[in-house]
């Protein structure tokens, strides 16, 4: 039962990523999938519940694959890892999905951007806790303030500097981000390992 659900959600989610959410019916997933409508009612009532679901189950998907990829790194290194992951999925974000999400299901557009901007704070939030525990970053920072400000800054920089005038490569944007904050957070000891080993890795 679990695996027709699963299905479903994995047809859908390649269907709204090649033609839009607008643009695909029940009917299409049900037809792609060969069953019926009876059946895929069985686990939506409503092609509403398939895009909340489509995003939650994408989004699951990504945060395991981020997990796994920090694990074992230091903080100075999940920091790094981290906003070039943040800039990459901006990146590649479906243009087609978004646009739609954010004209037709405003509502489930802003419970998306919401939990996407507390994730990035929480996930902060624990970058600045474990650089501290290690020593790498300044111990008197004021770690939920300074979260706050890094979810927010990370999510306008790249917008607002690629609309300027003068065009900026991303990766240009991405280095000058993770230097300035970067200094902005450790200590010396920090400051020493970067220059030791990251300097010339950003």
């Amino acid at each position: 039962m679990e695996n027709i659900r699963e299905n479903i959600i994995q047809v859908a989610a390649t269907q709204f990523h090649q033609i839009g959410i607008r643009n695909v019916s029940i009917d299409d997933v049900c037809a792609e999938l060969r069953i019926s409508k009876k059946t895929f009612y069985q686990y939506f009532d409503k092609k509403e519940e398939l895009i909340d679901a489509v995003i939650a189950y994408e989004q699951e998907q990504h945060m395991a694959k981020m997990h796994k990829s920090i694990k074992d790194k230091n903080a100075i290194e999940v920091f790094i890892f981290t906003i070039k992951e943040i800039k990459k999925s901006a990146e590649c974000t479906p243009f087609m999905l978004w646009h739609d999400l954010k004209k037709y299901y405003p509502g489930l557009h802003h419970k998306y951007d919401q939990i996407k901007t507390e994730r990035i704070q929480s996930a902060f939030e624990d970058n600045i806790r474990q650089g501290i525990e290690e020593g790498y970053y300044r111990d008197n920072l004021d770690i939920e303030l300074i979260s706050f400000f890094h979810s927010i800054q990370i999510r306008n920089i790249f917008e607002t500097m690629m609309q300027s005038q003068k065009k900026y490569t991303a990766k240009r944007l991405t280095d000058f981000f993770i230097d300035m904050i970067i200094h902005l957070i450790v200590n010396e000891k920090g400051l020493k390992y970067i220059e030791e080993n990251l300097s010339d890795k950003k």
